[in-house]
């Protein structure tokens, strides 16, 4: 009996000393990329240039593209996995390929540096002009899709906002929506301008809201178009006999002024760019009251104006 309890106390004291590593990874999978892609602070379009293997292991990355997030340089240092954090073997990542890495992702613990994470779909690889992973599907599915289609899809992702203001004569409105997008009531000397614009661009994305000739545009808000008697003012645009409706439909996309209405392209407007433009984004604003004061010619300024927008678009 006594033998039987040492070796009892043996065994047990050998399992206590076998080193287990602290800490080892368990995570459950977040979603595909196009999902867990926002939680991480950096994502990059970039080109494998070598690994460091050991303890430690890292790999070295070219930066192509900086999709999301900011950098002070072209290159990175990225902790691969070690066995005990949440991250993916380096083998997995040969010298040379192409990938598109969202870096610091939930699981990545990457301390002061830059890791990317297994907890989730936080790599796609770039082959052809495709890339090819779990882009919006389930764990295992793997999807192949455009590099601009794909790129179209993290950059501009669907959105819905409404919300309230209420602006005076001479004030500018602000309100950021999407991802990427602000909209503003730029003032006028008799109004507002409604403009939609794209973080790090100053074109005005609503500027292709139709009609574009010979009657007042729904982008413009003017005294004028709020007066009883229109017509009283007497320095009217196209001597119009009304403003435009309310509520006012404007459209827009981050195409105009790239691909779209841009003057180095050489071309003119179609309808079917308008088609496009209004395919991406589309916007309502309804007065909801206002004050005018009397201006020159019989053409009032706005006082005070309150107002609703609804956004909606992406893809």
């Amino acid at each position: 009996m006594k033998r039987i309890v040492i070796w009892v106390l043996l065994i047990g004291l050998g399992i206590c000393l076998i080193p287990f590593p602290a800490g080892a990874c368990s995570c459950n999978w977040r979603g595909p990329f196009l999902s867990v892609a926002r939680e991480a602070p950096l994502v990059i379009r970039g080109r494998i240039l070598r690994h460091s293997p050991g303890k430690a292991p890292t790999m070295d990355v070219l930066v192509l593209e900086t999709l999301s997030g900011g950098l002070l340089d072209g290159g990175l240092v990225v902790q691969m996995g070690d066995g005990m954090h949440c991250r993916p073997i380096l083998e997995a990542f040969p010298a040379g390929s192409e990938w598109v890495l969202a870096l610091n992702g939930p699981g990545a613990k990457p301390g002061r540096g830059l890791a990317l994470s297994h907890c989730g779909e936080f790599s796609l690889r770039l082959e052809n002009g495709e890339v090819i992973g779990s882009i919006d599907g389930k764990q295992g599915q793997v999807k192949r899709m455009p590099w601009r289609e794909f790129k179209e899809r993290f950059l501009y992702p669907h959105f819905r906002k409404e919300f309230r203001g209420c602006v005076r004569a001479g004030e500018r409105f602000r309100q950021a929506f999407g991802s990427r997008f602000e909209f503003v009531l730029e003032p006028t000397p008799t109004g507002w301008e409604v403009v939609v614009r794209e973080y790090g661009r100053e074109d005005n994305l609503a500027r292709l809201t139709p009609p574009l000739h010979f009657v007042p545009n729904p982008r413009e808000i003017e005294g004028w178009h709020l007066a009883d008697d229109p017509a009283a003012c007497t320095s009217r645009p196209y001597a119009a006999q009304a403003g435009p409706g309310n509520p006012r439909n404007f459209i827009f996309s981050p195409d105009v002024g790239t691909r779209i209405g841009a003057a180095e392209t050489g071309r003119s407007v179609t309808v079917e760019d308008i088609e496009k433009v209004s395919r991406f984004g589309r916007g309502v604003l309804t007065v909801e009251s206002f004050v005018l004061k009397p201006g020159n010619n019989g053409c009032p300024t706005i006082e005070e104006m309150k107002f609703s927008v609804l956004l909606e678009g992406g893809y």
